[in-house]
């Protein structure tokens, strides 16, 4: 590598610095609250945040009171509160009507008790995902009419479902619909097409006379929680509630924020406050030795088992982040849903083991499901509504076995699609990749991955045991390109489609994919460029490795929570060298060295990098870096390959330079700050040619 590039090295894009906006802004902030230092500011700038007063309430406590809009601006929200409360007094049985996601399972779980609390009796369904998969169908509203349920409100599924709304009227079932996803529009007059529904509320409908929700990017899980809180409002009769609806709100709260990172939404505005009063305050009391009787009654004891079993509780300094939730808690829950597991799977001794765990937990089903349900997904919805300990206990335990049979597949699938691009398509300007050999609840991860690795949109298909095969599909991060409307211009070879811009699902016949792979990679080649097959990374800035400090990563993460379009900052150091030779660490065994405050190890849920604590043994690089005098260990989780690159050139080289591109974290178990490496490439030159914002 004489030219100092590499092939896999991402196109670093460094966000603009002006030192008169940075200094400007300082300025402006200081009436309002604590002095910005430059660093801060320019993270600020960086984001689109230039309005001081945006910068104020984005570093003020959240409050729910200001933060949060009312449900009643929500469109349908009052509406459908007042159906569902109409059906409690009429005494109708309720089913609230799920999806297999961490989104759609903890928005089942604020409705089922929100439902209760309110007076009603309500159970809930989870769809299977191999056997049913996304979405209303009509068996399974044919069998919650046959066992009594005279009302059925979806969560996080249910507004493309035209066929099964009709079915639902004709055999006399009340639906409700909640809802976030895509809604249908008429190609000629551009008006929404809705489900013939009881009610429907959804950010982005659009009602006569109701102005559009300003703020339309809310999860399923969030939508679920405006519904419950215009219901428990309607149910008392006024806008204030009582201390117990109150206390289930603020636990309801914590379960959307679980929803709203899992689901890779925007962590702005709404969703910023929620995630951020969940984190303070809902989850402040995960930790058993840190809670107060009042606090833990906000958050399910089955999450606090599963935050046990995840070893984040393990950590010194015992704080739950938003990194945590989408690292490490949320594949724990999505393992549940993607049902890696059936009688018919292939099995090793531990998965053998782990299948009859879960027989033996699905005799044995929490009162509240619907009767005669066999998805793992159910499992994640009860570990949410338990209120037994033991039973807490059980079912976290399995589900975070059940995320290492899915790790496992996972990886499996993972060389598979690579040896397809390898020997078929690696020219093409998209992937459209099928096998009947994939789990059809593992190949949105793997899709997640290829899309990111090789900058192309990516479609992963599923013919397993199933003709029309199941399809999931994944955009580019940082590109204006829309998976949805991708799919929309071939859905004459589709059976069905659905999603969001960045993530969607299809149904396809086997006899159609080569059609479909022909007509995707023509509407990609017309409607997305490329950037050369390379990744962009997003720079915020150029720092020497002595500006990051324990106070730095203060400044840092006060622009927390970290996630979709609020990602941990990245920053640039050149010029670093090796202080030794790099190495391969890791493995499940490992001891917590590998634990920081940002997560894990990478995995990757509802389209975005997520971490987990069980990565397989030498796939983490670790490093230490010196530039000048000062010396910063950094690690990067799944790239064990980066150390025979690396220690090759130190090989040649002792002195050999490296220019580094990482996010700055703290490694819990050590105390300190440390680096989590990005992307690398040698450097032209040993002296930094940056100019060092200080």
């Amino acid at each position: 590598m004489p030219d100092g590039s590499r092939q896999e090295e991402k196109n670093w894009a460094a966000r603009p610095f002006d030192a008169q906006r940075v200094e400007r802004l300082i300025q402006q902030t200081a009436p309002l609250g604590p002095r910005l230092s430059p660093l801060l500011a320019q993270l600020f700038l960086g984001r689109g945040i230039t309005d001081p007063k945006d910068v104020a309430a984005a570093l003020s406590a959240p409050n729910l009171s200001t933060g949060l809009r009312p449900p009643e601006q929500l469109p349908g929200c009052v509406e459908a509160a007042e159906k569902i409360l109409a059906a409690i007094r009429a005494e109708k049985r309720i089913a609230v009507y799920g999806d297999y996601d961490v989104d759609g399972m903890t928005a089942t779980a604020i409705l089922v008790e929100a439902i209760t609390l309110a007076g009603g009796s309500a159970k809930y369904y989870v769809p299977n995902r191999l056997d049913e998969g996304y979405g209303l169908n009509c068996d399974a509203l044919d069998r919650l009419s046959h066992e009594g349920i005279g009302m059925v409100i979806t969560v996080d599924c249910g507004i493309s479902s035209l066929k099964e709304a009709l079915h639902a009227r004709q055999i006399g079932l009340d639906l409700v619909i909640t809802d976030h996803h895509t809604i249908l529009t008429d190609p000629e007059t551009g008006k929404q097409i809705l489900p013939d529904a009881a009610a429907i509320t959804h950010p982005r409908l659009l009602l006569d006379g109701v102005p559009p929700y300003p703020f339309p990017e809310l999860c399923g899980a969030v939508v679920a929680f405006k519904l419950a809180w215009a219901l428990e409002r309607a149910a008392e009769g006024t806008s204030r509630v009582s201390a117990e609806k109150r206390r289930f709100l603020i636990k309801a709260v914590g379960l959307a924020a679980l929803g709203t990172v899992a689901d890779v939404v925007p962590l702005w505005d709404e969703n910023r406050t929620l995630v951020r009063f969940a984190l303070e305050k809902s989850f402040g009391a995960v930790f058993p030795s840190e809670s107060s009787d009042a606090a833990e009654s906000y958050v399910p004891i089955g999450l606090c088992a599963l935050v046990a079993e995840s070893g984040i509780a393990s950590r010194a300094r015992k704080k739950i982040t938003s990194e945590d939730i989408g690292f490490s808690i949320a594949p724990r829950l999505n393992a549940a849903g993607r049902e890696v597991l059936c009688e018919s799977s292939p099995k090793d001794e531990i998965d053998e083991q782990n299948w009859k765990a879960a027989k033996a937990l699905l005799e044995h089903p929490d009162r509240l499901a619907a009767a005669g349900q066999m998805g793992l997904a159910s499992l994640g919805v009860e570990l949410l509504v338990t209120q037994s300990a033991e039973r807490a206990g059980e079912l976290a335990h399995f589900i975070n076995n059940l995320n290492e049979s899915r790790q496992k597949l996972e990886r499996k699938i993972m060389h598979e699609a690579l040896e397809q691009i390898k020997a078929s398509w690696q020219d093409a300007p998209a992937f459209v990749l099928a096998s009947a050999f994939w789990h059809p609840g593992v190949i949105g991860i793997v899709a997640g991955r290829l899309a990111e690795q090789f900058n192309r949109p990516t479609v992963m298909i599923s013919l397993q045991n199933r003709d029309p095969g199941t399809g999931s599909g994944r955009g580019i991060p940082d590109s204006d390109f829309n998976l949805y409307n991708a799919f929309e211009a071939c859905k004459e070879h589709l059976t069905r489609f659905g999603g969001h811009a960045a993530a969607a699902g299809l149904g396809i016949r086997s006899d159609k994919i080569d059609a479909f792979r022909s007509a995707f990679c023509d509407y990609v080649a017309e409607h997305y460029h490329d950037t050369g097959s390379k990744t962009l990374l997003r720079v915020d800035g150029e720092f020497p490795l002595s500006a990051f400090t324990n106070k730095t990563l203060a400044e840092i993460d006060a622009l927390a929570p970290f996630g979709a379009d609020n990602t941990r900052p990245v920053f640039v150091s050149y010029g670093v060298t090796l202080s030794a030779p790099a190495r391969r660490v890791g493995g499940k065994n490992r001891k917590p060295s590998g634990s920081t405050s940002a997560g894990n190890a990478p995995d990757t849920a509802a389209g975005a990098k997520n971490t987990e604590s069980t990565d397989t043994l030498g796939r983490t690089f670790q490093a230490k870096f010196r530039q000048w005098r000062d010396e910063r260990r950094a690690v990067a989780f799944g790239r064990g390959d980066w150390v025979d690159e690396m220690n090759a050139l130190y090989a040649a080289n002792a002195a050999a330079a490296f220019d580094i591109a990482f996010q700055v974290v703290y490694n819990d178990y050590f105390g300190q700050v440390e680096l989590r490496l990005l992307d690398w490439r040698t450097s032209t030159s040993t002296t930094p040619e940056a100019s060092y914002v200080r």
